[in-house]
């Protein structure tokens, strides 16, 4: 609850001033909403709600030349809370740093707009976030120099509060009260939702101003939305002498949007009603009404992305390489697929060893986006075995282990990269060293995750888990592999992750399709049918006898759906016969599947979407150490070459990466000398 000064108090500003402001905000507003649903994707609430604090430091609190964006005396100001970049891409935009107008093209490949801020690619962002919890350590070391090198700028960092939940920010706080770091002002976002709903009922971080006090800092209250009172409070801070200062906004998500305000649904959507309806981009301006932005100029700027988006398709297609004819999916009547989330397959999973009463889940504020809330949705009396720890991967490792100590079988998970990464070090001791019984969902992997970009974006994760000892590792291909891993996964005791992609892939295995945890199976193009599962036969690597095949290509995850269109083509265009090896199981691999592979056919390409060489070094390794390697072999990986990941969207990252069929089929080709 905000608490207001007294009028005698109220800081020094004229009303015309204040005015003025309110019209930058709206500006804004307008800009941001008219870039998010130009992406179709993005986050409407958070946004929202910091823009009046955004709009009080860039017009009238910071000090900056976005002329000499690098300016050494420059006050500092970083965005913990990185999912909110759409607002500040408008704020630094309309600040001069760039043509506001390039914002629309947020999320676009190459644009610059990252899904969360990219430092290298967008003048004004002092550092790329997106992770939650590390902005305030960063906004601390640079606060640190300031004192250091006695000079006078001063630092802010703005963090969502659901972001409190991490541990990593408590951490931060001790040791800026320790510095006594009074050039640095942290601003909260208080606008009392997270991504799975109230941060009340996620996890609890109340009451903040003795949380804050009790760790050595000054504590400010303000209302997020009133410009008069967020500058008097900056104010008021700037007096405080050694000691760190927050300011706690109060805020409205969506703010300014009718539909979207206090809509925890609105935390990383688009108005879904695209451009006019109840919730659309159309009413959503009429709501903002800013003079200086209509609904026509907005449809001006979306066709500008249009525009530019057809530049990036021709770019794109350009470089994917051609044959007789186009072998994409469901392009043609025949070869056809149905497109699932693999992810959807583990909530089938979990639904089923739901059953099971030991097992137990831990949510970490994505409950719904990873399908964990298949585990009550249907069943209310098992929200007694749901546990919400918010945004704190660290600290559900260390619980789940616990539980597990117990007897229980808990599920965790997360986004690949804050699930495999953040909590590494957890995942190592607590949990492998124990060989504790955790399961582990490792969602979200690889750069299909789309618009978000790089910080989002698992391609490290395979290698994190793979050297732990103790650990088991499950890629499954589709929705109905990741549906059978999971049961499986359930009945093996100790740590076993499992690592899901987010966006639909095509159904490439059935019911009936045998699937043995340790044992690969080994794929067989026959010819072209009405469906595209019904042209490949299917067996477990044991049953399988060789064919005299030109090439094997080892594929593990929904990347194999590639490999398995790669030898389509293979075989239509250059009547190349190939082996694909699909290693559901990473470990323990099936050796002999590879071993023979190489021993039979002694041409082997590995594929993953994911750094090169986290699976295909491994299956390296263990052909170059196995002694019954008969022939020579030649050895090829393909993969994401040593970079990051940036937003697109999914399929059009697959190309530009070169992890799609037709940058298979053409590898393999020049592979083979053809």
């Amino acid at each position: 609850m905000s608490i207001k000064c007294s009028e005698k108090e109220i800081f020094n500003i004229s009303d015309f001033k204040i005015n003025e402001l309110n019209k930058k905000a709206r500006e804004i507003r307008a800009y941001t909403i008219t870039a998010i649903s130009a992406a179709n994707s993005g986050h409407t609430g958070g946004s929202m709600s910091i823009i009046d604090i955004l709009t009080a430091l860039y017009f009238h609190e910071l000090k900056y030349n976005p002329k000499n964006p690098d300016w050494e005396d420059r006050d500092r100001l970083f965005l913990s809370a990185g999912h909110k970049a759409p607002a500040l891409y408008s704020t630094l935009g309309l600040a001069g740093f760039f043509d506001i107008n390039e914002v629309v093209k947020l999320r676009r490949f190459g644009s610059g707009f990252e899904g969360h801020p990219n430092r290298f690619k967008v003048p004004g962002i002092e550092a790329s976030t997106g992770s939650l919890g590390q902005g305030l350590g960063i906004a601390i070391g640079s606060a640190l120099n300031a004192k250091y090198e006695n000079k006078k700028y001063r630092v802010f960092c703005i963090m969502g509060d659901g972001e409190l939940d991490e541990g990593s920010v408590w951490e931060a706080a001790m040791s800026a009260a320790h510095y006594k770091l009074d050039n640095l002002i942290a601003i909260i976002d208080r606008n009392n939702l997270q991504i799975d709903g109230l941060t009340c009922e996620v996890m609890e971080i109340e009451p903040l101003r003795e949380k804050w006090e009790a760790f050595g800092w000054k504590v400010f209250f303000c209302d997020g939305h009133d410009i008069h009172d967020i500058v008097t409070k900056l104010h008021y801070a700037y007096e405080v002498k050694d000691k760190p200062i927050v300011i706690i906004a109060d805020t409205i998500k969506g703010k300014g949007i009718s539909f979207a305000e206090n809509n925890y649904r609105y935390h990383g959507i688009a108005p879904k009603d695209g451009l006019e309806g109840k919730e659309s981009l159309k009413e959503a301006l009429a709501n903002i009404n800013c003079d200086s932005f209509s609904i026509e100029k907005a449809k001006e700027l979306l066709g500008n992305v249009c525009q530019y988006q057809n530049k990036v398709n021709d770019l794109v297609e350009k470089n994917i390489p051609k044959f007789s004819t186009d072998y994409f999916w469901n392009k043609s009547d025949k070869m056809k697929v149905e497109m699932f989330p693999n992810r959807s397959g583990f909530g089938k999973g979990l639904d089923f060893i739901g059953e099971d009463k030991r097992v137990v889940v831990l949510g970490a504020d994505i409950t719904e986006s990873i399908k964990m809330n298949s585990f009550y949705q249907e069943h209310k009396e098992r929200k007694s075995r749901f546990f919400s720890f918010g945004i704190a991967e660290q600290n559900i490792t260390t619980v789940a282990a616990g539980l597990a100590k117990e007897g229980k079988i808990p599920f965790i998970g997360s986004y690949g990269v804050f699930i495999a990464g953040r909590n590494w070090d957890q995942i190592r001791t607590t949990i492998c060293y124990n060989n504790y019984n955790v399961k582990i969902i490792d969602a979200h992997g690889g750069i299909s995750v789309g618009p978000d970009g790089g910080t989002h974006q698992a391609l490290e994760d395979i290698s994190n888990l793979y050297y732990l000892p103790n650990m088991k590792i499950l890629v499954p291909a589709d929705s109905i592999e990741a549906e059978k891993s999971t049961i499986i996964m359930k009945n093996i005791n100790g740590p076993v992750a499992m690592r899901l992609a987010r966006e639909a892939t095509p159904l490439v295995t059935s019911y009936e399709t045998p699937f043995e945890f340790g044992k690969a199976n080994i794929i067989r193009y026959r010819g072209i049918q009405d469906n595209f599962i019904d042209a490949f036969d299917y067996k477990l690597s044991c049953d399988y006898f060789s064919e005299n095949e030109d090439l094997a290509i080892i594929a593990s995850g929904p990347v194999l759906t590639e490999a398995m269109r790669a030898a389509y083509i293979l075989k239509e265009e250059y009547n190349i016969e190939t082996r694909i090896i699909n290693n559901h199981t990473i470990k323990p691999i099936d050796e002999d599947a590879i071993i023979k592979a190489v021993n039979e056919i002694g041409k082997i390409i590995t594929i993953e979407e994911h750094q090169v060489g986290g699976i295909g070094n491994i299956i390296a390794g263990l052909v170059a150490k196995n002694q019954i390697v008969k022939e020579p072999y030649k050895f090829q990986m393909i993969g994401v070459k040593d970079r990051f990941g940036e937003s697109g969207q999914p399929w059009e990252l697959m190309n530009i990466f070169g992890l799609t069929a037709e940058f298979i089929a053409k590898s393999s080709k020049d592979f083979l000398n053809l």
